[in-house]
C-alpha cells in the first residue's frame, strides 16, 4: 500500500451521475443507459438510471443510432435500456440491450465531481440478504461493495506488522525490503516457518466474524503474491521459489468457508507480480526500487499464470468476488504491456468459465479521470471495473487539519469504480495524526459519505489490522477505529 500526489485528484469528492437508464415505468418502451454518445432520452417518460452491471443481452448490429437502438430495446422482451457504441468490436456500431429495471435518476447537487460513475442511486449493501451469498448482490450491481483489506496477512509488510515474531532478528536497516529479502535473510526452513506463524494468527476466523457483526462491512480485500498459486501448481519463471510455501490453505479457508459462513465476499488483489510492477516492499521485488515486471515476456506470462489459477480455482466458490488484476503499477513499466496485460487475462479469465469482477488498475501516478479514459470498460468488456487508490497523505505536507478536509475539485469519470484502499491517516509531520479529535472522527465521517453515496463499485479501507493500534492512536487501523469509536460505519 503506497501512493502518490496526484492520486489526490480522485480523493473525497462527491460523484456526478451521467447515466440514463430505465426504470419499472420505462421498460416497456426504452431508455439511453449511456456510453459515448450524449443525445436526448429518445422515451418520453424522462431520463432514469440502473445499475451498469446487469447481464447484457446478446448485442446487435445497429443502422441508425439512436433509434435502432431505441426500437430493438422496445421489441425485446425484458430490455429496460440500452446502450449504443459507433465503433464497436469489429469496427461497426452496435446496440446492448440491457435486462432488469432501476430507480429515477438522482439529483446531482453543487458538489464538484472528481470521477463519475455510470450507476445511479441504487440500494446501498449490508452484510444481510434476502437469500443467496452477498456475493452474487454485489456482482450484480444491486449492492455496493464495503470491504476491508486484509492487508499484512498473505502478503507482509513490516510496518503494518512490526509486533509479529516473524520478525524477530530482523534489523530496522532490512526489514522493510520485502517477503524476498526477508526469506533470504532468514533461509528457508526459518523463514518458511516463522510466515507459517504469521499467517496463522494475524488473520483468523475470529476478524471475519468481526468484521460480518458490523453490520455494514460485507467483502474483504485480501493482498496475495505471485508465489501463493506454486502450492498448488507451477509457474513460468523462477523467482517464486525464494518464497514461503503455505498461504493457498489460508486463502482457501477463507473464501471457501470463513466468508461463506459468515456471508462476506472476497476480493483478491494480485499484490506482488514477478519482476515487480512497482519496486516497493508490497510487491516484494528481488532488489528494492527494481521495476522489471514488463521488461520479460516471462513475467507476464507469471502473471497470467497468477490470475487465471485462482479465477479457475475459486469460480464455484459462493464467496468468490474478483480480482484486482494489478496493484499499484508505476512506470518504467510499459503502458502497452500493461492494458495488454489486462486484456489478456480479462480473456484468459473468462476462458476458465468464471465471470467474476476484473478490477484494473491505471499508473499510481494517472489515477486522474483523464487517464482513467483509456481502461478497459463496458460495454466490449463486462464485470469490468477501475481500482484507484485515495489518501489524505503524501502532498498534503503542511496543511492544516481543515485544508485536509476541505474536499478537492476535479473532472468526471464514467466507468464502474472501485475505491480499492483509503484510510484516516494524514500528511505525515512529527505527529503523524489529526491532534483535534472531532477533526478526526470528520476525516473518516466525510470520506464514508462520498465513498458510500458515489463510488459505483464500492471501497476498501486500509486496512483492518495495525500494529500501532497496540501503543498509539491510528487512522490505518479499521478494527481499532470502530472499538473505540473514532469511524462509526453507516449503511
Amino acid at each position: 500500500m503506497t501512493w502518490s500526489p496526484s492520486s489526490l485528484l480522485i480523493a473525497l469528492a462527491a460523484v456526478t451521475l451521467h447515466g440514463v437508464t430505465a426504470s419499472t415505468e420505462a421498460s416497456e418502451a426504452c431508455a439511453y443507459c449511456g456510453n459515448d454518445q450524449s443525445g436526448p432520452n429518445c422515451c418520453v417518460s424522462g431520463n432514469y438510471c440502473q445499475p451498469w452491471n446487469p447481464t447484457y443481452y446478446q448485442p446487435a448490429n445497429a443502422r441508425q443510432l439512436p433509434d435502432d437502438c431505441c426500437n430493438r430495446c422496445a421489441s425485446t422482451s425484458g430490455c429496460a435500456a440500452y446502450t449504443f457504441v459507433n465503433n464497436g468490436w469489429d469496427g461497426q456500431p452496435h446496440c446492448y440491450l440491457k435486462r432488469g429495471t432501476g430507480t429515477r435518476k438522482k439529483a446531482v447537487g453543487a458538489v464538484s465531481a472528481v470521477v463519475s460513475s455510470s450507476s445511479s442511486s441504487r440500494p446501498r449493501a449490508t452484510n444481510t440478504t434476502d437469500g443467496g451469498h452477498i456475493q452474487v448482490q454485489i456482482r450484480s450491481g444491486a449492492v455496493q461493495s464495503k470491504a476491508v483489506n486484509l492487508g499484512g496477512w498473505l502478503l507482509t509488510e513490516h510496518w503494518i506488522t512490526w509486533e509479529s515474531a516473524l520478525w524477530n532478528g530482523i534489523s530496522a536497516d532490512e526489514d522493510h525490503k520485502g517477503e524476498y529479502h526477508t526469506m533470504q535473510l532468514q533461509g528457508k526452513e526459518k523463514g518458511t516457518a516463522a510466515f507459517e506463524q504469521h499467517r496463522k494468527t494475524w488473520i483468523t476466523e475470529a476478524d471475519i466474524k468481526e468484521i460480518a457483526e458490523t453490520g455494514v462491512l460485507n467483502t474483504v480485500r485480501v493482498p496475495v503474491g505471485h508465489w501463493i498459486i506454486r502450492d498448488a501448481t507451477t509457474a513460468p519463471g523462477t523467482e517464486g521459489d525464494m518464497y514461503a510455501r503455505g498461504g493457498l490453505k489460508y486463502l482457501d479457508a477463507l473464501i471457501n468457508n470463513w466468508a461463506v459462513k459468515y456471508n462476506v465476499a472476497v476480493m483478491i488483489s494480485l499484490h506482488a507480480h514477478q519482476g515487480s510492477q512497482n519496486g516497493i516492499e508490497h510487491s516484494a521485488p528481488v532488489t528494492l526500487g527494481n521495476v522489471g515486471w514488463s521488461t520479460s515476456q516471462t513475467n507476464v506470462d507469471n502473471s497470467l499464470k497468477f490470475a487465471t489459477f485462482l479465477a479457475a480455482r475459486y469460480k464455484n466458490s459462493p464467496a468468490f468476488l474478483g480480482l484486482n488484476l494489478m496493484n499499484e503499477p508505476v512506470p518504467p513499466v510499459d503502458g502497452n504491456v500493461l492494458r495488454n496485460y489486462y486484456i489478456q487475462a480479462y480473456k484468459q479469465i473468462r476462458a476458465t468459465g468464471n465471470d467474476c469482477i476484473r478490477l484494473v488498475t491505471p499508473f499510481l501516478s494517472e489515477q486522474d479521470p483523464e487517464h482513467l479514459k483509456g481502461m478497459i470498460g463496458a460495454p466490449e468488456y463486462t464485470n469490468a471495473w477501475t481500482e484507484i487508490h485515495a489518501y489524505f497523505i503524501w502532498g498534503y505536507e503542511g496543511k492544516t487539519e481543515e485544508q485536509v478536509l476541505a474536499p478537492p475539485q476535479g473532472g468526471a469519470y464514467q466507468e464502474p469504480l472501485f475505491l480499492g484502499e483509503w484510510c484516516m491517516g494524514d500528511p505525515p509531520d512529527s505527529r503523524g495524526i489529526f491532534q483535534n479529535i472531532d477533526n478526526f472522527r470528520e476525516l473518516g465521517r466525510k470520506q464514508l459519505a462520498y465513498y458510500n453515496a458515489d463510488t459505483t463499485g464500492g471501497w476498501a479501507f486500509w486496512t483492518w489490522r495495525n500494529s500501532d493500534e497496540t501503543v498509539k492512536r491510528t487512522g490505518w487501523s479499521m478494527r481499532y477505529l470502530i472499538r473505540n469509536g473514532y469511524l462509526k460505519l453507516t449503511a
